[in-house]
């Protein structure tokens, strides 16, 4: 008998589906998930012969062959997938000082009003209505058997204002005796001793500060701008500038529609960055000149 082509096509394909199908019945169950490590090896071992036998002789449709081979990353981008990695870890870690805001007593609603108009006479460049504002709710019997921290940090903020900052460094005292962890009161303090030239002091508590809650953008900012500007340690404010930057980074990434400032911030580090690595560029040459 004489088969035409498209007999000859409808019979080869009944033998290859025989055979598909005689091979399948060789595959093990699934595993189970209570099995140990051992037979899980063991089974996944046997289903790789086992797909190996059904698809021997089939050429595979899955290959590489042909496709462009990705190119490897530059130093540069892999310090960004590096420092993109350690904000989000930093983003992630305990913020103490909002763990400890928690087991503080809540300012009652008239100590709320008062805080309000003090702030709103800060902003209205009236530090001394402000002051009177704040100074009611200090007084408050109730606030002096539960004090508040950030109360003294505005009074201190109300004090710097007015160029008393002795007067504020005392109040931002108070407020991390109340609070150890209040990484607010660390930065003012941090900016108030740099500007008396105390940079040991400035230092370490933007250091406290980023202790109380590594992934405050702000704190590396502060102590980048005092190894850069005033202590002269480019190699130490390059990092913090770069941490300050992955941590924009990831705020602007993390939300829909980030706010302009946040935008204005980003670039302004990344202006840093670029600055400050020709600066340490231009030192190593330098030195290498002699």
């Amino acid at each position: 008998m004489i088969l035409n082509n498209s007999k000859l096509r409808l019979l080869a394909l009944v033998l290859v589906l025989s055979s598909t199908l005689s091979a399948c019945s060789s595959l093990p169950s699934l595993p189970s998930f209570s099995g140990d490590d051992k037979a899980k090896t063991e089974d996944a071992e046997t289903t790789k012969t086992s797909s190996a036998e059904a698809s021997d002789g089939v050429e595979s449709a899955d290959t590489n062959e042909g496709e462009p081979t990705p190119e490897p990353l530059t130093p540069e981008q892999l310090e960004e997938q590096a420092l993109a990695a350690k904000a989000q870890n930093l983003m992630g870690t305990l913020n103490a000082f909002k763990l400890d805001k928690q087991q503080q007593t809540k300012l009652n609603s008239s100590q709320l009003r008062d805080v309000q108009t003090a702030l709103d006479e800060l902003t209205n460049e009236a530090p001394d209505k402000a002051l009177e504002a704040v100074q009611r709710v200090i007084n408050d019997p109730d606030f002096i058997a539960s004090p508040n921290s950030a109360v003294w940090v505005l009074r201190g903020d109300i004090y710097r204002a007015s160029k008393e900052n002795d007067k504020a460094i005392s109040n931002y005292q108070t407020a991390l005796k109340i609070v150890a962890s209040n990484y607010q009161a660390h930065n003012r303090l941090g900016l108030i001793y740099r500007d008396k030239g105390k940079f040991d002091l400035a230092k370490s508590h933007y250091t406290q500060a980023i202790e109380a809650w590594p992934g405050n953008a702000d704190s590396y900012r502060n102590r980048g701008i005092l190894f850069d500007l005033y202590v002269g340690d480019k190699t130490a404010a390059l990092e913090d500038y770069k941490i300050y930057k992955a941590l924009l980074d990831f705020q602007i990434k993390s939300v829909e529609s980030p706010a302009k400032s946040l935008l204005k911030e980003q670039k302004l580090a990344r202006q840093w960055i670029l600055d400050i690595e020709r600066q340490i560029k231009r030192l190593q040459r330098e030195k290498a000149n002699g």
